[in-house]
This record gives structure tokens, sequence and C-alpha cells, in this order.
């Protein structure tokens, strides 16, 4: 990596764990060229927008990275079960970053009308599209009802993200919290939950198992 490369991909790094930290506002580009080791003029020369550059290229970049993830466990396997077990299981290994995702979500109300659309386009398009045409196919064959498959895309990525582990550093004390849920399980009760609901267990679900 040239040294240019390296000083944009530090300051973009350096960006992305402020903006998990404290959100947009919380953000100094000074603290930034002071940790990077440069003059702040120096970031304008990397990033002449400034700090909804720097922004833009953190968003791309975590799109980027989460769609590649999102892409591998959606070619797992060859039904909608294994599909969706291996998306649900991507959550639980801590695969993506949904503290980021969120606070580049929130951050979009801080940026320009251009900016937005830009990071939302990319956003839908390569992490909730291909979802959307996984449910899609699953309703063209049979294996889920009549939907919207914008819907079902939505309510499985947020469910998934309930598979997450939680952070040592939020909630209750280690010391008491129940003994965490083995990922394995974690993904194949948010698949279950989606496809079968909350019922109690019943023939057809156990035979997908």
């Amino acid at each position: 990596m040239t040294p240019q490369g390296d000083t944009r991909t530090r300051a973009r790094d350096e960006f992305a764990r402020l903006l998990t930290e404290r959100g947009y506002l919380g953000v100094s580009l000074e603290e930034i060229a002071t940790t990077v080791n440069i003059k702040k003029a120096s970031l304008y020369h990397h990033f002449p927008g400034g700090k909804a550059a720097l922004f833009t290229a953190v968003a791309h970049h975590y799109i980027q990275q989460t769609s590649t993830a999102l892409r591998t466990a959606l070619n797992s396997g060859d039904t909608l079960r294994d599909r969706l077990l291996a998306l649900a299981g991507a959550y639980a290994q801590g695969t993506f970053d949904p503290a980021l995702g969120d606070r580049v979500y929130d951050a979009t109300r801080h940026v320009d009308d251009t900016t937005r659309t830009e990071i939302c386009h990319a956003y839908l398009q390569a992490l909730v599209a291909p979802v959307t045409d996984l449910m899609k196919h699953a309703i063209e064959t049979g294996e889920l009802r009549q939907a919207d498959p914008g819907f079902l895309a939505m309510a499985f990525m947020e469910l998934a993200a309930v598979a997450q582990p939680v952070p040592p550093d939020i909630a209750l004390p280690p010391q008491e919290r129940p003994a965490p849920t083995p990922r394995r399980q974690r993904a194949q009760d948010v698949v279950d939950l989606f496809l079968h609901g909350a019922a109690p267990d019943h023939p057809e679900r156990r035979r997908t198992r």
C-alpha cells in the first residue's frame, strides 16, 4: 500500500472508530489528524470534502465489507433454510458490525441530500436487495407465503440481529448474565421463529431441523 493510501485508510478507520463510539457529531477532524499523525490540512488533501467525504468513505467501506459476508452466507446451502441459517449464523458469530451500521444510518441526517441518497442506494442495493431476492424466490417456489419480499427481508435481518453476541461492556455485568446460548442454537432459533412463528413445536418444524 502506498503511503498516501495508508494515510487514507488509517484516517478512514479512525473515523469509523470514533463514529461508532460517539456518533457523527462527536467526530473531530482535529482528533483524527492527531491520531493519524498528519496536519488537519492534509486530511483535506486526502478527503477534499472534509468530514462528509470521510464519512462517505467509511459508509461505502462498511457496505462493501458487509455485502461480502452477506453474499457468502447467501451462497451457502441449497434450501431457503440453509441460507437463512448461514445468514443468522453470521450474525451470531459477530461477522457484521451492527453498531457501526446503526451509526452510519443515523449520520445520514447530517449530510446533504446527494450524499444521503448515494449511501442509501448503495446500502439497499448491496445489503437489502440480495435478501429481498431470496425472499422473492422463496415466495415463487412456495417456500414462503405470499407477502412483500422487501418486508420479509427487513424482518428477517432485524430478527437475526438479535442473535448477535452482547458486547461485554454494556447491559448486565458479566457475572450477572445468564449462560450464553451456543451460536448455532441462536441461529436455529432465529430461523425457526421466522419460518414457523412462536407457536408450540409441531411436526413440520421438527422435519426441517
